[in-house]
């Protein structure tokens, strides 16, 4: 059985350089020719312990999943940082230069919300790809918003490519095989 696999040149394993990301960005930018790496969604089931007589049993627990982080080319023409700074505005953060700080008038103030972090990014999906660039199966994140960004630094000594790295939350993860796009 196990040398089915090795001796049949039709199975072919998932490879990790074939895949797409794609998210939108403002001004319906698509992320997917910028990606360099992602992590697959992954979990970890809680655990209840309950001890009786001398002896420990287990109960799973809830499901926490954790976080996808992207590593994208950070580009200048679409403007990535400008991009990634108007996602930061629209999920809610006002900037504390644009808070007045008259008395009685913190109207203008904001913090970010679930609604507007999840709407302003809207879907996440990760799509595995064959040898022909067709999509093999693909995870959908739902209710993503973005928990960190870091830039690359800058450097005189390299000539490697700027790249920003971003962790994103979501609430849970679906695995689906095919294309989501495809008509079904």
């Amino acid at each position: 059985m196990a040398g089915e696999f090795w001796n049949n040149a039709a199975v072919e394993p998932k490879r990790t350089h074939r895949f797409l990301v794609e998210f939108e960005l403002s001004t319906g930018v698509t992320s997917q020719i910028y990606a360099r790496s992602v992590t697959k969604p992954g979990y970890e089931v809680g655990q209840s312990e309950l001890k009786f007589l001398g002896q420990s049993y287990y109960y799973p627990g809830a499901v926490s999943w954790s976080d996808v982080s992207v590593s994208l080319v950070n580009s200048a023409n679409p403007d990535f940082d400008q991009l990634l700074q108007n996602l930061l505005s629209e999920s809610g953060y006002v900037n504390p230069n644009n808070v007045s700080t008259s008395p009685g008038s913190i109207d203008d103030g904001g913090t970010i919300s679930k609604e507007k972090a999840t709407s302003s990014l809207g879907s996440l999906i990760i799509k595995e790809l064959d040898a022909d660039g067709n999509t093999i199966g693909h995870y959908k994140l739902n209710n993503p918003w973005i928990r960190s960004v870091s830039y690359a630094g800058l450097d005189y000594g390299s000539e490697e490519l700027s790249t920003v790295d971003i962790a994103f939350r979501y609430d849970w993860a679906e695995y689906a095989p095919g294309d989501p796009t495809a008509a079904g």
